[in-house]
C-alpha cells in the first residue's frame, strides 16, 4: 500500500469542518442539509482506552480491518504517523487513489434515559430511571477495534454537548455483541440498534469532509 499525503488539516481545521457537517438528506424528505447538530458543541481531542467507548453496532467488515491494519502500517513505517493517535486530519490518496480524509475516530456523547436491571444480592430499582452520558462510536469503529486488539488508548474527537433534538440515530451497545463478519448484514436487526425506523433520519452526513460514508442511504 502506498500512501501520499496530500494535506495535514490543524485539529483547529477540523473542528470547524466538523461543526459543519449536516444531518444526511435523503431525496423527497424535508430539507435537513441546514441542520447542523455539532455547531454548537463541545470538540475536542481526547485519550480513550477502547472499554471507555461503546460501539453502535453489531458488525465490522473483516475487510476493512484488514485495510485499516496495512493503512497503519504504511503511515507509520513511511510517514513516522499512527492512524490511532492523530493529531489532526489528513488528506490522503492510497495507490494514486481518489482523495480520501483521514480523522481520528470520532466519538459523539449521547444522553440516554436507562433503568437498572438487578444483580444476585442488589437492591431493585427496575421501577425507577436515570439519565446518563455514554460515548458512542461515531466514526471510525474498525480504528477503535484494532486498539482493542493491542490493548491500547488511542485518540479520538470528543463531541459532547450535541443539540439533543437531534440524537444519534443508533443507540450503544457493548463490545461483546460486535461481531466480525465478511459481508454487510442483510437485515436491520443484525446491524444495530436502530432509534426509529427510519433508521438515517438522523444520519450524520461526514461524507462533506471526505469520511463516514453512509450504508443503505438512498435505498
Amino acid at each position: 500500500m502506498k500512501i501520499e499525503i496530500l494535506r495535514e488539516i490543524p485539529f483547529n481545521e477540523l473542528r470547524r469542518m466538523i461543526r459543519g457537517v449536516p444531518l444526511m438528506q435523503k431525496k423527497g424528505e424535508e430539507d435537513k442539509s441546514k441542520i447542523f447538530v455539532y455547531e454548537n458543541a463541545n470538540i475536542s481531542l481526547k485519550k480513550f482506552k477502547y472499554d471507555e467507548v461503546n460501539p453502535p453496532t453489531f458488525y465490522l467488515i473483516k475487510e476493512n480491518l484488514d485495510l485499516q491494519r496495512e493503512l497503519r502500517s504504511s503511515l507509520l513505517s513511511d510517514h513516522g504517523l499512527d492512524s490511532l493517535n492523530l493529531d489532526c486530519a489528513l488528506e490522503i490518496s492510497i495507490d494514486g487513489g481518489a482523495k480520501a480524509t483521514l480523522t481520528p475516530p470520532i466519538i459523539e456523547v449521547t444522553e440516554r434515559k436507562v433503568s437498572y436491571v438487578p444483580q444476585d444480592g442488589e437492591i431493585d430499582y427496575s421501577d425507577k430511571a436515570a439519565k446518563i452520558k455514554i460515548p458512542l462510536i461515531c466514526d471510525g469503529a474498525h480504528r477503535v477495534f484494532l486498539a482493542k486488539e493491542k490493548n491500547e488508548y488511542f485518540t479520538g474527537v470528543n463531541i459532547s454537548g450535541v443539540n439533543p433534538e437531534y440524537p444519534y440515530y443508533a443507540h450503544p451497545n457493548g463490545w461483546d455483541k460486535v461481531n466480525i463478519v465478511d459481508t454487510v448484514p442483510k437485515t436491520l436487526e443484525e446491524k444495530k440498534f436502530y432509534r426509529y425506523e427510519d433508521c438515517y433520519a438522523l444520519y450524520r452526513n461526514f461524507g462533506v469532509i471526505g469520511c463516514g460514508k453512509p450504508r443503505g442511504v438512498g435505498k
